[in-house]
């Protein structure tokens, strides 16, 4: 009894352990599809990158190693990341809260900070895969900055009173343009569109006739029927189900073994100095990718942290969410680990309320949910057999999630409505998390200042407008 009173909450007087191992289940399999999804967005960026700097559209056998060690890599980072931060938050906050790298967060590493970084890289006169290895290595040095700083706003109260500060209908804007991104990337790796002739993107005419392309099709409607009918761990079944069938066809290659000792190929611990030093040297861009994503974690999680407590009834009588602070620093923590073990920033997951319908109250439930994280780090081969094909439906799935918040925006106040629009367009259509913010930040202090609103452009948010300009101005050269 005096570990369960370890993991209970001040405000929960009575545990009921069945129920809480059950809400732990119940919350790892509803977001365990995040162990195949995130190697496989990670890998496709850095495989962008690598063919960038070989200046090649395909892949020798040697570089394809490369890559798939790279996917072991972040899969072996993934598992840590979701482990150690789902178990600090079981003993230190005490609440029934999961933790995993974000989906926002991974796609914004992958696609926006690693082709950036090796661009920049191969300006400065770095050449070939050395490139887009270092790119990865810096972006997931930035992850690291990232959790530092969220650390320091989080202990210095910075972060509580930003929140405020800042407009929810652009933090809104935010999400919905990163559930967008999140989707036309499903779309890309299901094999559905392609670059267009004459247009950006197309659809794949020869997609139904592609045998990868109709099973993620299938997967799509699998996924669909079971996410409509409440079926726990939906997104998990449509994955392990899809490879399956990839194995039976001989579309996917099992791996010559199911075990195999993590390999930290992506940890950024062995060349930390030199990591940092890349860092350093790439500021111009380095700092405003961590800033970024340190936007994007903040509204994740203060939001996430907010909903979920009011969900489960853990707040106090003043409404605030209880040990908000240790679930905070938690938080950053997580993303300093993640980083530290070679994968994008981690955050608390909205599908924890899962195991809060199940009854999930306190630290118990994230024990289990942790346990399980940690199980499947010596399954790193079985993580990246998985195929994209099997991934993308979720991805596709996944911006609904994001996309839900659009009822939230206020478009009777138009100064609200364009800037949160631009960031629900800019970011899927430049392919771009960052410039995506950024040009919504531009925009939102012009059209207060043009519509000379001053009084509701803050610090912050004028701050932050001044970093995106230096932002853009520092891309410059690298065009």
């Amino acid at each position: 009894m005096a570990l369960l009173d370890l993991l209970r909450p001040p405000s929960v007087t009575v545990l009921n352990p069945r129920r809480e191992v059950v809400a732990g289940l119940t919350t790892f399999l509803t977001m365990a599809y995040i162990l195949f999804v995130n190697p496989t967005i990670v890998g496709s960026g850095f495989e962008l990158a690598l063919m960038h700097a070989i200046g090649s559209s395909t892949l020798t056998p040697q570089y394809q190693e490369l890559v798939y060690t790279i996917k072991l890599g972040v899969a072996a980072g993934t598992a840590i990341a979701a482990a150690f931060g789902t178990l600090l938050m079981a003993f230190f906050a005490r609440l029934p809260f999961a933790m995993a790298p974000g989906m926002g967060e991974n796609s914004f590493i992958a696609f926006s900070v690693i082709p950036v970084f090796t661009t920049t890289l191969l300006n400065t006169g770095v050449t070939g895969p050395r490139a887009a290895e270092i790119a990865m290595m810096v972006a997931l040095t930035s992850v690291f900055i990232d959790g530092l700083i969220f650390l320091f706003t989080t202990w210095s109260g910075i972060r509580e009173r930003i929140v405020r500060s800042i407009s929810p209908n652009l933090a809104i804007g935010i999400s919905v343009g990163i559930g967008l991104f999140i989707t036309l990337i499903g779309l890309y790796l299901s094999g559905f569109v392609e670059p267009g002739t004459g247009t950006p993107i197309a659809f794949n005419v020869k997609a139904f006739v592609t045998p990868t392309a109709i099973l993620a099709f299938v997967g799509l409607m699998v996924a669909i029927t079971l996410y409509i009918r409440n079926v726990p761990g939906a997104f998990l079944i449509t994955i392990v189900a899809l490879t399956i069938v990839g194995i039976a066809l001989g579309l996917v290659k099992p791996p010559s073994s199911v075990f195999q000792p993590p390999l930290f190929s992506t940890s950024i611990i062995p060349n930390f100095p030199q990591n940092i030093r890349w860092w350093v040297e790439l500021v111009s861009l380095a700092f405003p990718v961590a800033f970024s994503l340190w936007i994007i974690e903040f509204f994740d999680g203060i939001g996430t942290i907010v909903g979920l407590s009011n969900r489960a009834g853990l707040v106090d009588e003043r409404g605030r969410p209880i040990n908000i602070d240790r679930a905070l620093y938690t938080d950053a923590i997580g993303t300093i680990v993640g980083g530290l073990a070679g994968t994008t920033t981690t955050v608390i997951y909205v599908e924890s309320a899962a195991g809060i319908e199940s009854g999930g109250r306190t630290g118990l439930t994230s024990l289990v949910t942790g346990l399980l994280f940690l199980a499947f780090l010596p399954l790193g081969p079985i993580v990246v057999m998985i195929p994209d094909f099997a991934t993308a439906p979720v991805l596709i799935l996944v911006g609904l999630l994001f996309i839900s918040l659009i009822p939230k925006l206020n478009f009777s106040d138009l100064t609200e409505a364009i800037p949160a629009f631009i960031a629900i367009v800019g970011i899927p259509l430049t392919y771009s998390i960052a410039t995506g913010i950024g040009l919504a930040f531009i925009t939102y202090t012009f059209v207060k200042l043009i519509s000379g609103r001053y009084r509701d452009l803050s610090v912050a948010t004028v701050v932050i407008t001044l970093i995106f300009i230096i932002y853009f101005v520092a891309m410059v050269p690298s065009l």
